[in-house]
């Protein structure tokens, strides 16, 4: 027979009922001021466990935007130098490709022109299909699903310049204005509309002795320890 509550505390024989009950609001106002507690600590760590990320993450984004406005423009006006001493040709615009280095660091700077197909791109290929259902694909069923496959578009729905390039070196493999109009009309609807530069980093490794990026995209730094659920440590 298990002992009562009386026999395991003596005091409490002693006491009323009134007495008991405020001794139970008593422990029950501790427990729960102990409950608020710990999640007050909690709910201080996390904010300050995100603020403290937060204005970290907020400052290498600011860092990185004053080295990109710095680079670009030391960059700019060095190009200017190598052009006056003849270390570089000037192009269209002075918009080319270089690159700097020492025993320390390598610093490439490129320029690309963008370049995009117009409207006249889907006329051509409406057209190109029309001579393709018409001449090829009963006659060459290669050459259709080689054509074919090079008409393909990107992810974001636009022609590869590549593929339609391969496809304008076939020019001659048919000898039909049709063809010919569809090919031409694809060539004439590439054209740029921007210029886009870059600037990359790389650190020369002493045992190599060979550059290696200096990465500055966050997902692919190496090095730090990633969370694994199952309370392993990966490298990230």
């Amino acid at each position: 027979m298990k002992p009562s509550i009386t026999e395991k505390n003596p005091a409490l024989a002693d006491m009323s009922i009134e007495e008991i009950q405020e001794l139970l609001k008593e422990k029950q106002a501790a427990e729960t001021a102990e409950k608020q507690k710990k999640r007050k600590d909690y709910e201080d760590k996390k904010e300050g466990m995100i603020n403290n990320l937060g204005d970290f993450a907020v400052g290498l984004r600011n860092q990185m935007l004053d080295l990109k406005a710095e680079s670009f423009a030391d960059m700019a006006q060095f190009r200017l130098e190598m052009l006056e001493y003849g270390e570089i040709r000037g192009g269209e615009k002075n918009k080319g490709s270089f690159e700097l280095k020492n025993d320390k660091y390598k610093i490439v700077f490129r320029s690309q022109v963008n370049k995009c197909f117009d409207e006249r791109a889907g006329l051509a290929e409406a057209k190109l299909k029309e001579f393709l259902a018409s001449f090829v694909k009963k006659k060459d069923k290669p050459a259709y699903d080689l054509v074919v496959t090079l008409l393909e578009r990107n992810k974001e729905g636009d022609y590869d310049f590549d593929l339609i390039n391969r496809l304008y070196k076939m020019r001659d493999k048919f000898d039909n204005p049709l063809w010919h109009q569809a090919l031409d009309m694809f060539m004439e609807s590439y054209s740029p509309y921007g210029t886009a530069q870059y600037i990359q980093f790389f650190e020369k490794n002493p045992k190599t002795n060979g550059y290696e990026p200096v990465v500055l995209d966050f997902a692919k730094v190496k090095g730090a320890k990633a969370i694994d659920h199952d309370k392993t440590q990966t490298e990230a």
